[in-house]
């Protein structure tokens, strides 16, 4: 469950602030900085489902207007922390579009030019 000495409000307190961190750390593209979110929002995870045991056994959120309050920030700053990602994500394949791109389908998509590694092994 929670660890010891610690409430779920503050459980989910601790894990907005996390979400918070992540969320305004600078954003340096490459696989250090990505280990290190996937670490931090594991951590996040685990704090927040010992916490849900603990919410629904104990008490409401509705019942409680701080611990509801926390629970918002936290779906805020998730949702914040995917549109950031996403965002990311898009960045590279503009990027990757505009140095190895030859256009779109016909659905939309960025069409890359095939490598010539690439075309050894699939042609």
């Amino acid at each position: 469950m929670l660890p010891q000495q610690e409430s779920a409000l503050e459980t989910c307190q601790r894990a907005e602030n996390m979400l918070g961190e992540v969320q305004g750390a600078d954003l340096v593209p490459g696989t250090d900085m990505l280990a290190q979110w996937e670490t931090e929002l594991a951590q996040v995870a685990i704090l927040l489902e010992a916490a849900h045991d603990s919410i629904t056994q104990e008490f409401k959120p509705r019942n409680n207007p701080a611990l509801r309050q926390v629970l918002l920030g936290i779906r805020h700053r998730a949702g914040m922390l995917q549109a950031q990602c996403e965002h990311g994500s898009n960045f590279c394949m503009g990027l990757l579009q505009a140095r190895l791109g030859t256009g779109y389908s016909e659905d939309g998509l960025p069409v890359l030019m095939p490598t010539q590694a690439r075309g050894t092994f699939e042609g």
